[in-house]
Protein backbone atom coordinates (compact mmCIF):
# COMPACT_ATOMS: atom_id res chain seq x y z
CA UNK A 1 0.00 0.00 0.00
CA UNK A 2 1.06 3.53 -0.72
CA UNK A 3 1.46 6.07 2.05
CA UNK A 4 0.66 9.74 1.65
CA UNK A 5 4.36 10.68 1.75
CA UNK A 6 5.25 8.56 -1.27
CA UNK A 7 4.27 10.71 -4.21
CA UNK A 8 4.43 9.58 -7.80
CA UNK A 9 6.48 11.54 -10.30
CA UNK A 10 3.32 13.07 -11.76
CA UNK A 11 2.12 14.22 -8.33
CA UNK A 12 5.54 15.73 -7.56
CA UNK A 13 5.52 17.61 -10.87
CA UNK A 14 1.98 18.86 -10.20
CA UNK A 15 3.01 20.12 -6.76
CA UNK A 16 6.06 21.89 -8.23
CA UNK A 17 3.86 23.46 -10.92
CA UNK A 18 1.50 24.85 -8.28
CA UNK A 19 4.41 26.35 -6.34
CA UNK A 20 5.85 27.80 -9.53
CA UNK A 21 2.52 29.39 -10.46
CA UNK A 22 2.21 30.94 -6.99
CA UNK A 23 5.69 32.45 -7.34
CA UNK A 24 4.89 33.75 -10.80
CA UNK A 25 1.66 35.34 -9.60
CA UNK A 26 3.39 36.98 -6.65
CA UNK A 27 6.23 38.42 -8.72
CA UNK A 28 3.82 39.64 -11.41
CA UNK A 29 1.66 41.43 -8.86
CA UNK A 30 4.69 42.99 -7.14
CA UNK A 31 6.54 44.16 -10.25
CA UNK A 32 3.62 45.11 -12.50
CA UNK A 33 1.56 46.60 -9.67
CA UNK A 34 4.60 48.36 -8.28
CA UNK A 35 5.43 49.77 -11.69
CA UNK A 36 1.92 51.12 -12.15
CA UNK A 37 1.90 52.69 -8.68
CA UNK A 38 5.35 54.22 -9.23
CA UNK A 39 4.26 55.67 -12.59
CA UNK A 40 1.12 57.20 -11.08
CA UNK A 41 3.14 58.69 -8.22
CA UNK A 42 5.61 60.10 -10.73
CA UNK A 43 2.78 61.75 -12.67
CA UNK A 44 1.28 63.21 -9.49
CA UNK A 45 4.64 64.55 -8.32
CA UNK A 46 5.37 66.14 -11.70
CA UNK A 47 1.88 67.67 -11.74
CA UNK A 48 2.26 69.10 -8.25
CA UNK A 49 5.69 70.59 -9.01
CA UNK A 50 4.32 72.39 -12.04
CA UNK A 51 1.49 74.05 -10.09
Amino acid sequence: METTENLTIEEQEEQLDKESLKGTLFSSIVFVGGGIVAFILLLVIVYMVRL
